[in-house]
């Protein structure tokens, strides 16, 4: 069945595999940069998953939680951190890569916070204190001119005949 298809398929024509082409050039699997960029990759969607699923505040104190650390991706990678971010000749290209990973997930946190802490939530409570009295202050005010208005309305519109029974005229 596979032959039926390769007669259709030039070999030229075919794309390299995406895995590939997406990696930046100085990883190879010749040495541990392929395993420290796979390292770092997979911790960045585990951070990224921490933050879509956490959205106070509180969960973001400790940098552990939504930060990827030297030492985490020393650790998945087997080898000693001083190793592959200092000792070799891909380390400034890897802690670009990290630090890059990184801003990443402080933007990604800073969005989930801010879209969670709007409005009212957001604000001091000396804030929301003076907010409430202004708002109050306003409804009286509007209620006593309401109040007036009816008032005024109400006697204009009175027959005469009641007017003088309630000796307004």
């Amino acid at each position: 069945m596979s032959d039926y298809f390769d007669e259709f398929l030039v070999q030229d024509e075919l794309e390299p595999s995406s895995e590939q082409a997406s990696r930046p050039a100085w990883v190879t699997n010749k040495n541990s940069s392929e395993a420290a960029y796979e390292a770092i990759q997979s911790l960045y969607s585990e951070k990224l998953r921490y933050i879509r699923n956490h959205s106070k505040k509180v969960d973001f104190i400790k940098k552990g939680n939504f930060e990827i650390s030297k030492s985490e991706v020393a650790k998945v990678v087997g080898v000693r951190m001083q190793a592959i971010f200092h000792s070799v000749n891909y380390a400034e290209f890897l802690k670009k890569e990290l630090d890059e990973a990184n801003e990443k997930l402080h933007k990604a946190k800073d969005a989930k916070l801010t879209k969670q802490y709007s409005g009212n939530k957001a604000k001091t409570k000396g804030e929301l204190i003076k907010s409430v009295r202004e708002l109050k202050a306003r409804d009286e005010q509007i209620s006593a001119t309401t109040t007036d208005e009816v008032l005024k309305l109400t006697l204009e519109r009175l027959p005469l005949d009641v007017k003088r029974k309630l000796k307004l005229v």
